[in-house]
């Protein structure tokens, strides 16, 4: 009866030990960061970081690309990974809250994740070129408005943030204007240029240093660093945009004292000179976020996303 009761307390010891153990000697061996996109643009900022949370947690965190099918097969090879930190997904936040309203046969969903710690926001901006007639974005709407669906509008993917903000725009200005969709910034940018477009909307970087194109407004709640002369849509009088939040996942139901560990690595990892002169050569806005506020943000963003395409009539394909 003894031997019975010394075990069942042992085993009470245990789990409660356990955990705290974990965060304790957590990272023990080398961790998976999966980028679930080939390399360029952003995967240099991520890299970055892989090498901040190697310093500062003694491990090595192996940065691997996993491309294909627009971000979906690196998610679903995370989600469907070991819960225990050790294999971890850095990104965009499109894999979690697009993809499952656009994909079909997605083999996760929304809440295949914990959302470890966002990283930083990528703004997408409103541009015409230099020498256009639209000085403000209101020039743009109120010419739109008495030609509607004369206006051809370039961005990079379908049913993207960046797509789905002009939308939003587009029916809160009660405009009608034809979009086209590129291959990215550059061949989108190229097509303002040659005069095929009357705007378009990219991410801040591709802009911000140019001469040959004019930023009208910054789809985000306040004004970029980067832009710091351009009004948001927010200021604007606009609502309900969109920004492109990179931020650490890891699959549902790690443990709770594994992921307090990553976010306090997270949140150092970002504050780091390194990264933040990274960052800025991006245009990203570091704008780190804890476990629980990017959980709540990004479960908002899922679920308005969600409505949006339900009223767009948008149907996984």
């Amino acid at each position: 009866m003894k031997s019975v009761k010394w075990a069942g307390l042992f085993a009470v010891l245990f789990s409660l030990g356990g955990p705290a153990a974990a965060q304790d000697t957590y990272p023990a061996r080398p961790v998976q960061l999966i980028y679930p996109f080939g390399s360029g643009g952003t995967d240099s900022l991520f890299r970055v970081f892989a090498m901040a949370m190697r310093k500062i947690g003694g491990e090595q965190f192996v940065y691997i690309n996993r491309e294909g099918a627009s971000g979906a097969i690196g998610a679903a090879s995370v989600a469907r990974a070991q819960p225990d930190g050790y294999t971890l997904m850095i990104g965009p936040s499109i894999v979690m809250t697009n993809l499952p309203y656009t994909q079909k046969d997605l083999s996760y969903t929304f809440d295949s994740f914990d959302f470890v710690c966002q990283l930083n926001v990528n703004a997408f901006v409103l541009a015409v070129r230099a020498d256009s007639p639209y000085k403000k974005l209101e020039d743009l709407v109120e010419a739109a408005r008495k030609q509607p669906g004369k206006f051809n509008y370039g961005h990079s993917g379908t049913y993207t943030d960046v797509h789905l903000n002009m939308l939003t725009l587009a029916r809160q200005a009660g405009i009608q204007v034809q979009d086209i969709a590129y291959r990215g910034d550059g061949p989108n940018l190229l097509r303002l240029l040659a005069g095929d477009l009357e705007f378009t909307i990219n991410s801040v970087v591709s802009v911000a240093s140019r001469n040959d194109v004019r930023p009208l407004a910054v789809f985000w709640d306040r004004r970029h660093p980067a832009l710091p002369d351009v009004p948001s849509v927010v200021e604007l009088g606009y609502a309900n945009f969109f920004t492109g939040y990179q931020g650490l996942y890891a699959p549902r139901e790690t443990p709770k004292p594994v992921i307090a560990k990553l976010e306090s690595m997270c949140i150092k990892a970002v504050q780091t000179e390194e990264y933040q002169t990274a960052a800025q050569k991006q245009g990203a806005a570091v704008v780190p976020m804890r476990s629980a506020a990017f959980a709540a943000e990004a479960r908002k963003s899922y679920e308005t996303k969600g409505s949006l395409f339900a009223e767009l009539g948008v149907k996984p394909q």
